[in-house]
């Protein structure tokens, strides 16, 4: 690998920590400290995902910045998001403040991070650069996971000091990624648009709107489900997460070169079907088994459900496949983005009324419904967007 693509996984690793680091304290601090209820958690995802609903405008203000310049921004409103949640969240509101913040960051990232791995790759190797740049992802997610564990259940820290280590988890990949290459991008960034919309992307768009619910309602209620039902705390679900990143090192490259060999086609529909298996156990299981069975096996659901998040990165190989010029990449993600969330602002607060008045098994059956209908609209991909050839990944440094 040459250097600017270890430079980019470096940033991807240390987002990844952080992002453990939050998404693990967040349901414990918000159920034990600030003592919400289902209802109200659903709520909080309309905020949290606010960021990816505006993803539209800001891939179209990032895309006419200097890459380097747009991933040393978000490191830096990481950086603040984090030392906010250790000295300002005395609150349910500043808490909400500074997670929009950084929110803000995360969602910023993921269209850089995508289409700078995209373009780094040769064209046999998106799904390659992709399952490697999951891959430090989930390293990332053991060192946050690793964080996580040791401060709040050896050490036994407050909340507090697991913000501002986050945050300082973050000042490497700050200084990283000021030291990216400043030709990444710059071809590109002369004559970008900052908003694509194409008919030819249609199916892509599609996509983003189902995998928007897919993902929310197991973001959101897989975790809440083992923090309210069975009285799991930070640790122990940075530990599940530190599980799926550990075997997430070596499947997702394996993902990648499946995407790859199969195609997107193959892969996606593979991935609905194994979304409806598992949205099925979800809502069978805490109903049906004792509650010691019955917890053992929703952490293996949930480590399974992590490792097939990393299938959605089929979507942006084929977005790559079919892209009419480079330059649309950033702001059709965007858009892809804003569509995902329109969906996923949505999602829990349904999912919050249908906990409440339905029960929790009601959630998981909706997240089924939606993986049957994602079968039927990949099913209508074409079969083309197989990437056949074995070029060298990664031309110039």
């Amino acid at each position: 690998m040459k250097t600017p693509l270890v430079k980019l996984l470096v940033t991807v690793l240390l987002l990844g920590a952080t992002s453990t680091i939050f998404m693990s304290v967040m349901p414990d601090y918000l159920s034990n400290e600030l003592g919400i209820d289902g209802e109200v958690r659903g709520a909080l995802e309309v905020p949290r995902e606010l960021p990816g609903f505006l993803l539209v405008f800001i891939a179209g203000f990032l895309v006419r910045i200097q890459r380097k310049k747009a991933i040393t921004m978000v490191f830096l409103v990481g950086i603040l998001a984090f030392l906010g949640f250790a000295f300002l969240t005395d609150s349910l509101l500043r808490f909400v403040l500074f997670m929009v913040i950084w929110s803000s960051a995360m969602h910023a990232f993921i269209p850089l991070r995508d289409t700078t791995a995209i373009e780094l790759a040769g064209s046999s190797k998106r799904g390659w650069v992709l399952g490697k740049v999951g891959a430090y992802r989930s390293i990332g997610l053991i060192v946050g996971t690793a964080v996580v564990w040791i401060l709040m259940s050896f050490l036994k820290t407050d909340y507090k000091i697991t913000w501002i280590v986050g945050a300082v988890l973050l000042i490497p990949g700050l200084l990283v990624a000021m030291k990216l290459p400043s030709s990444i991008g710059e071809k590109e960034r002369v004559t970008a648009k900052r908003f694509v919309y194409r008919k030819k992307y249609r199916l892509f768009y599609a996509l983003c709107m189902l995998f928007g619910a897919r993902k929310q309602i197991f973001l959101t209620f897989a975790p809440w489900l083992l923090v309210s039902v069975y009285h799991q705390k930070a640790p122990q679900l940075a530990l599940a997460m530190g599980a799926s990143a550990l075997i997430g090192i070596f499947l997702k490259p394996f993902f990648g070169r499946l995407i790859d060999k199969l195609g997107e086609r193959t892969v996606l529909m593979a991935d609905a079907v194994l979304i409806l298996l598992l949205s099925t156990a979800y809502a069978v299981i805490p109903n049906v088994a004792g509650p010691v069975i019955a917890l053992a096996l929703l952490y293996c659901f949930f480590v399974m459900d992590e490792l097939l998040f990393s299938l959605s990165m089929a979507r942006t190989t084929y977005l790559s496949s079919i892209i009419e010029n480079e330059s649309e990449m950033v702001p059709t993600i965007g858009l892809g983005g804003t569509i995902d969330h329109i969906v996923s602002m949505a999602v829990p607060v349904i999912g919050g009324v249908l906990w409440v008045k339905v029960g929790s098994w009601s959630v998981f059956a909706m997240a089924g419904l939606v993986a049957v209908i994602t079968f039927f609209t990949v099913s209508t991909m074409k079969k083309s967007s197989l990437h056949h050839t074995d070029n060298d990944l990664i031309t110039g440094s």
